[in-house]
């Protein structure tokens, strides 16, 4: 024995992204409202607060990191929407398992209250997946998208002028 240790060993014979193959735009939303909505209601049931934030910054870090480049531009920027309307049902589907009649009231007050104990977290995961987007290539989702808008928008302006390009 000579202490070469090291080279016995085996390496796994699959890879991350064998065992989760990167989402499209719309699995990355689908997964990061199932997050959102199953840690919210599991803070609301176990009565830990921060559970809720983490699921946040686990939902858009998940996102970030396993979706496809052409849609980055999409899990970077919709996870504050797709957490508000979890939130929204989470609380709903509280108060229902809590007996209490369904009014705007506690509704919103429950809302608030989430959100604002939330707050750091979805600073601090918004932060993290934008880093992660960042990396992944979100600079040239947001060029390519320039890109895309001036085109249509130059091809519109001709099209619309006297003596400009002729419509199809």
């Amino acid at each position: 024995m000579t202490g070469n240790r090291g080279s016995h060993q085996r390496t796994p014979d699959f890879a991350w992204h064998d065992l989760w193959p990167l989402m499209n735009g719309r699995a990355a939303i689908l997964v990061m409202f199932a997050i959102f909505l199953l840690t919210d209601l599991s803070a609301n049931w176990l009565h830990a607060v921060a559970l809720t934030g983490f699921g946040f910054a686990a939902g858009s870090a998940v996102a970030a990191g396993r979706t496809r480049r052409e849609h980055l531009l999409l899990a970077a920027t919709t996870p504050p929407l797709i957490f508000l309307v979890a939130v929204m049902v989470g609380e709903v589907i509280t108060l229902h398992m809590n007996h209490v009649a369904v009014s705007a009231g506690p509704v919103l007050a429950d809302i608030f209250l989430t959100l604002s104990t939330a707050a750091p977290w979805l600073f601090g995961g918004l932060a993290a997946a934008l880093l992660i987007a960042t990396v992944r290539g979100l600079p040239q989702c947001v060029r390519d998208l320039r890109a895309q808008l001036r085109g249509t928008m130059i091809g519109d302006e001709l099209s619309a002028r006297p003596g400009g390009l002729p419509t199809d």
